[in-house]
């Protein structure tokens, strides 16, 4: 599936949730994530409480889907064994979507 298409699919889904342009925050596994997606992108960033290590960064995107691009930091090899990495996949993260948004 081409980046595109895949923004696409999300861009559905949220349609069919009816939460299209809406930012959320979820929590996995004990660390918080905004979840957002607008015209141009899906974007899911992980918010750093300043606890433990990365403790000066704010937070950073764990996942980002654009038209021309998909990056999922559980993919990324050069990240090695990154305790701060996210272990969630596009796939997962609409499932988180999914869930969160059936408790609303």
């Amino acid at each position: 599936m081409t980046p595109s298409e895949t923004l696409e699919k999300i861009r559905r889904k949220f349609d069919r949730l009816g939460i299209s342009l809406q930012d959320l925050t979820v929590e996995v596994k004990g660390v918080p994530y905004r979840i957002s997606l607008d015209s141009d992108s899906f974007v899911v960033y992980r918010v750093n409480h300043c606890r433990g290590h990365k403790h000066h960064v704010p937070g950073w995107p764990v996942c980002l889907v654009t038209r021309e691009a998909i990056f999922q930091e559980c993919s990324d090899e050069a990240l090695g064994v990154d305790h701060c990495s996210c272990s969630v996949s596009i796939e997962q993260w609409m499932e988180i979507v999914q869930r969160n948004c059936t408790k609303l």
